[in-house]
């Protein structure tokens, strides 16, 4: 493959077939186009984590107003803490969706009309006039891993009893780890639908449909895809924790703002691990497209059944 080619430009990829040369295309143009993609993950990820950092706030005002003994008698208060706990994880999964889509737009070529220079356009363009059908697909998804995440604490409950706690507790993060790594591999096989629904007429179901099918045969092209971003998340969290430590003396890191500067280059340090995942999914799905003889918009019209 030559990848002398511009981020406007349809990807073709030789030997979509074998996984590691597929691989092997997204880093390549993950590092040809860095900063183009650190643009769009550095924004939703930093609306990511103010959302969270609202919601546990939230959560916290809420449990702080209840008397610990008396829990039982405040059921709507812990409903409404569930409710905001859960809004901003979904908030933060659906901002991964819409940086996926803005990635697709730009990685599959789709924003090729509108100009030549690296930054000729917005590439959030294409995923806020699909919006819906990205939120839909962001819902489908997000149910879909607290489903998988569900039948994962099931299991680890099922393990304690067995084991007891002495034993298990040792390998209760392990398990969880791991288990959410499988849930997020499966829910990715349904990642080729973003791109498919912004590169074609297809509705939201028959996208999901599409992109399951295509997962078939790449399920291993995809783990690798969800362990990098994952782990590389994990890594880059501590290795900012970590390196601050060395940088700054313990006088200084005992300050408040030391905490919310580590939070903060933390979470540009995990937003530039993000988009090889993303990149990976729409190249998948522009190259199975390619093969089947369906193309983006801008280059074909699709004729999906």
């Amino acid at each position: 493959m030559d990848l002398d080619y511009s981020t406007g430009k349809l990807v073709e990829i030789g030997g979509a077939s074998d996984s590691g040369l597929l691989l092997k295309d997204v880093y390549a143009l993950y590092r040809r186009q860095f900063w183009r993609w650190f643009g769009i993950t550095a924004p939703t990820s930093i609306l990511a984590a103010v959302t969270l950092l609202m919601a546990d706030q939230r959560v916290r005002a809420i449990y702080s107003g209840i008397p610990p003994r008396e829990l039982q008698f405040h059921w709507g208060e812990i409903v409404e803490a569930g409710l905001v706990r859960f809004g901003g994880f979904f908030v933060s999964w659906f901002l991964a969706c819409f940086a996926l889509a803005a990635i697709a737009t730009v990685a599959n070529g789709l924003d090729e009309e509108e100009g030549h220079g690296i930054w000729k356009s917005d590439s959030f363009q294409r995923a806020r006039e699909h919006f819906g059908a990205v939120l839909l697909v962001g819902m489908f998804t997000f149910f879909a891993f607290i489903a998988g995440m569900a039948v994962v604490l099931l299991a680890d409950l099922a393990l304690f009893r067995v084991l007891g706690k002495a034993h298990f507790s040792r390998y209760n993060y392990g398990t969880t780890f791991v288990g959410s790594l499988a849930v997020l591999s499966i829910v990715s096989w349904f990642g080729m639908a973003i791109p498919l629904i912004l590169s074609s007429d297809l509705g939201v179901w028959a996208a999901l449909k599409r992109s399951l099918k295509i997962s078939n045969g790449y399920e291993g092209f995809l783990v690798l895809l969800v362990v990098e971003s994952t782990v590389g998340s994990y890594v880059a969290w501590y290795a900012i924790h970590y390196g601050l430590m060395f940088l700054f003396p313990p006088q200084l890191r005992s300050a408040e703002w030391y905490g919310w500067l580590v939070y903060a280059v933390a979470i540009i340090a995990s937003a530039a691990v993000q988009p090889p995942m993303f990149i990976g999914f729409s190249l998948l799905a522009a190259t199975r497209q390619s093969d089947s003889g369906f193309l983006p918009r801008s280059h074909k019209p699709a004729h999906i059944d």
